[in-house]
């Protein structure tokens, strides 16, 4: 299965063909392929939070999504402590640090980016 959605607003996909081609549209594509790289974007509503992976074992793309994120900021913070159990129980370090810190920075900023998004709507505390 290349799509699993873990709530109805969040989903990790390994589709690499639709992964690279939003890298590709947003400009975020790495030319390094040696290396992990943690690549974040916003494309409509949502938050893209792509990891690329080196190694032979697991080598490719994974892609977080979480749907119309400024108004989901539940699955922002569930998708931050998915990358912090897996930080604990000693996988990937580097790589997965970088990726909760990415959307530790994005729970912090969804209010910011709500109102921006949804002008006129009433704002609600998170």
């Amino acid at each position: 299965m290349l799509t699993s959605y873990i709530t109805p607003n969040l989903y990790l996909t390994r589709d690499e063909s639709s992964i690279i081609d939003l890298l590709v549209d947003h400009k975020e594509m790495p030319t390094d392929f040696e290396n992990s790289h943690v690549l974040s974007f916003y494309h409509e509503r949502n938050f893209h939070l792509a990891l690329y992976f080196p190694n032979q074992e697991d080598r490719g793309f994974h892609m977080y999504v979480v749907q119309d994120f400024s108004m989901h900021v539940d699955e922002l913070i569930i998708l931050r402590e998915i990358f912090a159990s897996l930080i604990s129980q000693g996988y990937g370090f580097p790589i997965l640090k970088k990726a909760h810190d990415q959307t530790d920075n994005m729970v912090h900023m969804a209010k910011t980016f709500r109102v921006m998004m949804n002008p006129g709507e009433q704002d609600f505390e998170q």
